[in-house]
Parts: C-alpha cells; structure tokens; sequence
C-alpha cells in the first residue's frame, strides 16, 4: 500500500487543501474499489490513517481510502464559509479519480465517516444515492436539528455553527437526513445500503437509536450497531471492521 498526501489548489474552495490517500500500488489500472472518509469536527485530513488500522483494512480489500480536509464545515455550503459539500461531493471525486485511475463505479464506490463526518457521510449517500453502493456512519450525528439547538452547546461552537448553517441555525430540507430519507421514500428511490455505529455511553447514542428506530418500517437496507464505548478513537478503531465487513461482504460471499 501507498500514503499520498496530495497538496492542491481547489477551485471550489479558492485556497489550497490536503487530501491524504491510502491506495494499493499503482499498477495502471484501476483499483477495485474506492472508499470516501471523512474526518470529525476534531479532526483533520491525517487523523483517519494516524489513529487506526484503516491501512490494514484498505489492504485486505484492495481498496483505494480517500481522506479529505473539510475543516469545521459539516460538510456543507456554509452560510459564512467555505462551499464543503459541492467540493466533496463533485471536485473531489472528479480530481481523485482522474489523479489515481480509481474505479468510479458507483457499485464500488463507498463512503464513511465519524461524528461530524458520519452526518457527511449519510448527507452525500441520501443526496446522490446513485453514486455509492454502501455507507456507514460511525457515531455520527445523525439530527442535526437536535445537534443545533443542544442547551449545553459552548458559545464558541454555537458561533461556528451560525458560520455553517446561519445565525438562526436554521436547517435546510437538503441537510437534515431525516428530511432526504423521507424525499427518497416519496420519490420510490433506492438508497444504498446503511450502516450506523455507535458506543453505548456515547453523547449522539439517543439520537442514532432514534435514527435506526425510525428507520425500521422503511424500504432502506439499514443496520445499526451498538456496542460498548464512548465517542473516543477505540471504539471507532473496533468498528472499522464491522465497517470493511459490511462494506465488502457481498465480495467475501462470492
């Protein structure tokens, strides 16, 4: 396996940015598979391939594991901010997949993420769910609305969120999951398959519990996983298996 960290200007963004790569040896042809991970509000580009064994897992597929910076964006179009989500969701695949010869397939096309990045994760797959074959959250925040208004929020971060979504924090249909499953449904669309893992003692367990709860009567592939753990690196580091599992499952059953 190979670590790439490509330093590029982006249009999107107007600055340059970071994306780290964990890619099987170029050999010319495309690699079987790509995964989209996204990193927490905590973290950045670097902290997905420092903290685990997602190299491990990456080699065992042979997957191609793309980690983009996307700050404290939520991964959206912010109000007072930077465009994350259009950068995300069209720059990125469109430069990753001309610059590594990926496999754009969407059947082998995955995307993932924790806390923060999770919410990103379920946003891009209920937004374009003909791009992706599978996606999976980890710990992620999963109602943004409740997010937002959190009594016990600090006023640091409530400012960063009226930088994201406006100063009255109001959400948008396109950024709310709840609303994007429901548009889906409506629609008589398929969305890929879901998985959501979250630790017992974590602060988001109520709000993903809810989230599978309502899920249940749906026509969605939707797994939840709840183990012990916090919203802390060992239990993510855990449940990248559970992920890669689940990511690559029909390829082991073949």
């Amino acid at each position: 396996m190979a670590h790439l960290t490509i330093d590029t200007g982006s249009p999107t963004l107007r600055m340059t940015t970071s994306i780290h790569v964990i890619s099987p040896v170029d050999t010319g042809v495309p690699t079987s598979s790509t995964l989209y991970l996204l990193h927490g509000a905590g973290d950045n580009a670097s902290t997905w391939h420092r903290l685990t064994t997602v190299e491990m897992f990456a080699a065992r597929h042979g997957c191609t594991v793309i980690m983009p910076e996307a700050g404290r964006s939520f991964y959206t179009d912010m109000v007072y901010g930077l465009d994350y989500f259009h950068y995300i969701t069209e720059e990125l695949p469109e430069l990753c997949g001309r610059l590594l010869h990926l496999n754009t397939d969407p059947e082998r096309t995955f995307v993932a993420g924790l806390s923060m990045g999770g919410y990103g994760a379920l946003k891009c797959a209920l937004t374009y769910p003909e791009r992706y074959a599978k996606v999976v959250s980890f710990s992620g925040v999963t109602d943004i609305r409740q997010r937002l208004n959190d009594p016990a929020m600090p006023e640091g971060m409530r400012r960063e969120m009226q930088a994201v979504f406006g100063p009255e924090l109001e959400v948008k249909p396109d950024q709310d999951v709840y609303a994007l499953s429901a548009k889906l449904i409506e629609e008589g669309r398929r969305l890929p398959p879901m998985l959501c893992c979250c630790g017992s003692e974590d602060p988001f367990v109520g709000m993903n519990r809810q989230f599978a709860a309502s899920m249940e009567n749906s026509p969605f592939d939707f797994r939840y996983v709840e183990g012990p753990g916090t919203h802390d690196w060992l239990f993510w580091e855990e449940h990248l298996k559970t992920a890669f599992d689940f990511l690559f499952e029909d390829k082991t059953q073949e």
